[in-house]
């Protein structure tokens, strides 16, 4: 069976993902991205005279909390229009608000919701290009081998786990960070030093490479005292990031804010990640 996908908006892996679509026989309607192949809609009041079952969109959904991000175009699509063209269909996309999945709408006006961000196995998968990613910014910011050199990951997430496997294959020395005590066990288990967050501080000023994945700020000023001038910091947390980059340049002290890295290195790889997402969603 082919459907009927309408894209608003998106990245990289959006556009490849739709690229994917198309091969496999199905319609693709853009607005807000253009994308080869596919029918572009020009004027948002024309959305709704075209024949469609599925929207895709972006991931996150929106940056500010009021428009869709649309990366690839300088058209605006607030959340709430999105919202209505979305009533009675199937909506892929990531950080969807809680609004969107109501309950008190009848049965053919409501959104059905699925959000690729909440979803494990995706989600798993995208760490690898964001590792490979934060990896390869390390390798072009800094004049020496990793290998050999002493890594620190802050945090023990998703993300945390591939980055330090991916170092430590590297030759590089790594420490990971973790506030709880079954996640210092893993780091012990998979043979890496172990850093308390309490003991952080203490560690820091060894540091060849930082990377940060905690989605907070724990960079500050206090911390970023204790560094080498020459500690490069790759932040991978969402923006506004995890580090106080003011403070970081009056130091002298390069801090690399590389957050949505996945769109940005492998977005090819990245669609293929999507594509079996969303049909089995929709299956």
């Amino acid at each position: 069976m082919n459907y009927n996908f309408l894209v608003v908006g998106g990245d990289k892996r959006i556009n490849y993902l739709a690229s994917k679509l198309l091969k496999d026989g199905n319609s693709v309607y853009t607005f807000a991205n253009k994308i080869e192949g596919a029918t572009e809609i020009d004027e948002e009041e024309n959305i709704k005279k075209y024949k469609y079952d599925i929207i895709i969109s972006s991931m996150p959904l929106s940056r500010d909390n009021i428009n869709v991000y649309t990366p690839l175009s300088n058209k605006t699509v607030r959340l709430e229009e999105l919202y209505n063209i979305s009533k009675g269909k199937i909506l892929i996309a990531g950080k969807i608000p809680k609004y969107f999945m109501q309950e008190d709408f009848k049965a053919k006006d409501k959104v059905i919701c699925y959000d690729i961000l909440q979803d494990e196995v995706t989600t798993i998968l995208n760490t690898i290009p964001t590792a490979e990613g934060a990896i390869q910014i390390a390798m072009q910011e800094t004049d020496y081998t990793l290998s050999g050199k002493r890594a620190l990951v802050i945090g023990f997430g998703r993300v945390g786990k591939t980055l330090a496997n991916m170092l430590g294959k590297l030759g590089m020395e790594v420490y990971c960070e973790a506030r709880k005590d079954v996640d210092l066990a893993w780091i012990k288990a998979y043979g890496y030093k172990t850093v308390p967050l309490k003991e952080m501080k203490n560690n820091l000023c060894k540091m060849n490479v930082i990377f940060n994945t905690a989605p907070i700020l724990i960079l500050d000023k206090s911390t970023l005292i204790l560094l080498n001038k020459k500690t490069l910091i790759i932040d991978l947390a969402s923006a506004p990031g995890g580090v106080d980059y003011e403070t970081a340049e009056k130091l002298g002290i390069k801090a690399i804010l590389a957050s949505a890295l996945p769109g940005k290195v492998a977005p090819d790889t990245c669609a293929e990640y999507l594509q079996k997402f969303v049909y089995k969603v929709i299956k």
